[in-house]
């Protein structure tokens, strides 16, 4: 299988580079979510996002919680991602559409800053140990892209230059994923490799092009996207072919959730409506909890 993430170092171990491609995934959250294609797209760079910054995470099982919380139309949105490469999450308004923009060469582009609005940006990594750490910043554009470089710089302390896109043609979504380059400590103090880092940003144009262009071949996205860093070396440190939309949610868990509505409301649902409908916000899957699953849920609580 093709490599959907991809970990490597080059400038002699000065630059740690990262990729993901997350199509399939992206592709999984829009049909369960029935979203519009700017939900799709922010949804979908927040989860390619996620999965990168769970990649560094020390211990396997560690995940990334990534939530935004504005007073743009799109009203928020939260992505949980794994170190183990499965990825969920949702949009508060999947329905929204905006007009496009156009750049000075008349190119259509989704309008970030106005879905997203004025907010913030809560970025939560948790190892399974202890209390999980949550950093706050305030959002800079809402593209995600230079809002997760300013999470990096002002709560990791991380110099990182940080590139998220998708391409969409005849209405279908066929690429979609990320990149992060980031100095690492041992050259935070070395103006010639962040000026190299810098100069080669600053000639991207089209991050969303030679993404797709490097789909089949990720590694490739970094001398195709970087190619002073070519002459550095680009080592390889880690491939994986293992994302995926996938959710946590089941029948027992809707149970238990019911549960800690207490005795008295289980009874009045009883009552009332014979049944209780679930519905996972984060995967939109619905769980029915039957009358005679509720009558023992409810003969249980009074033991």
């Amino acid at each position: 299988m093709k490599p959907t993430l991809v970990k490597a170092t080059t400038a002699n171990g000065s630059i740690r580079l990262l990729a993901v491609i997350t199509t399939d995934a992206v592709i999984e959250a829009k049909k369960r979510h029935s979203l519009s294609f700017i939900s799709t797209a922010l949804l979908g760079r927040a989860m390619s996002a996620g999965l990168l910054l769970a990649s560094s995470m020390k211990v396997e099982h560690g995940r990334i919680n990534i939530r935004i919380q504005s007073d743009g139309p799109i009203k928020g949105l939260f992505v949980d991602a794994g170190k183990d490469g499965t990825v969920r999450g949702y949009v508060d308004n999947p329905s929204l559409e905006l007009d496009l923009r156009h750049n000075y060469n008349q190119l259509p582009y989704f309008d970030f800053a106005k879905a997203i609005g004025k907010g913030y940006l809560h970025v939560t990594r948790d190892s399974g140990k202890g209390e999980p750490f949550t950093s706050t910043v305030e959002i800079i554009e809402g593209g995600i892209g230079e809002d997760i470089a300013s999470y990096l710089l002002h709560s990791e302390q991380t110099k990182s230059a940080v590139l998220v896109g998708e391409k969409i043609k005849h209405s279908k979504i066929i690429c979609t994923g990320a990149l992060i380059a980031q100095v690492l400590p041992k050259a935070e103090e070395d103006n010639s490799i962040i000026n190299l880092l810098s100069d080669e940003f600053n000639k991207i144009t089209n991050f969303s092009e030679q993404l797709f262009r490097s789909k089949d071949n990720l590694p490739s996205l970094f001398t195709n996207l970087l190619p002073s860093l070519e002459r550095q070396g680009v080592k390889i440190l880690e491939t994986r072919n293992t994302i995926k939309f996938h959710c946590k949610c089941s029948i027992e868990r809707s149970i238990s959730a019911l549960k800690l509505l207490g005795r008295n409301e289980l009874i009045e649902i009883l009552r009332e409506d014979r049944e209780s409908e679930l519905i996972c916000k984060f995967c939109n899957s619905k769980y029915i909890i039957n009358e005679k699953q509720l009558s023992s849920l409810i003969d249980e609580l009074s033991c």
